[in-house]
């Protein structure tokens, strides 16, 4: 966790403050298998600005994007939720993580309530939730592969999967 947070780095981007984390990984394990199980993913990627470590967030941008998993081509899509919606596709997994946290940004001007001048400290999180809505219950059961394992699994399905990191301190680059 340490040498992670040591890669996050911040930069300005306009009027606006970017975070760089090449560390920060969120394509793998449970997301990447339903990924390639041919299963689109949403992620929802939260950017805090803290006064201190541990802290409340003073300033806070979120992002909610759509992975999908092209099987053929074994690369990644993703698009960027909202208005307007934005897409890019074609990627590795290190560059769809990239372009997602370049798309994650706050304003400066909101840098204003922790004080231009003061040092703060960022929380970088993710949160992974399934796409796929769940299978209507018909009366007549899922005798499908899938419905089965997804019966007898012992874990939740509805569990989001989460993770974050905070690094700090920063100062706001001119």
């Amino acid at each position: 966790m340490i040498a992670l947070a040591q890669s996050v780095s911040i930069a300005r981007a306009g009027t606006a403050v970017a975070v760089r984390a090449p560390g920060f990984n969120f394509i793998k394990g449970k997301p990447l298998d339903r990924l390639k199980d041919g299963r689109a993913v949403r992620l929802d990627l939260e950017l805090d600005l803290l006064p201190g470590p541990g802290g409340s967030a003073a300033v806070q941008g979120r992002q909610t994007y759509l992975l999908s998993y092209d099987l053929w081509e074994e690369r990644f899509a993703v698009t960027l939720a909202g208005p307007p919606p934005r897409s890019i596709a074609y990627l590795t997994s290190v560059a769809a993580e990239a372009w997602c946290l370049e798309q994650l940004t706050v304003p400066v001007a909101a840098l204003g309530r922790l004080g231009r001048e003061a040092p703060f400290w960022i929380r970088l999180g993710y949160r992974v939730l399934d796409a796929d809505p769940a299978p209507a219950d018909n009366g007549a059961g899922d005798f499908s592969l899938r419905g089965m394992i997804e019966a007898l699994s012992p874990r939740k399905r509805n569990d989001p999967l989460t993770h974050s990191i905070e690094a700090g301190p920063f100062r706001l680059p001119q």
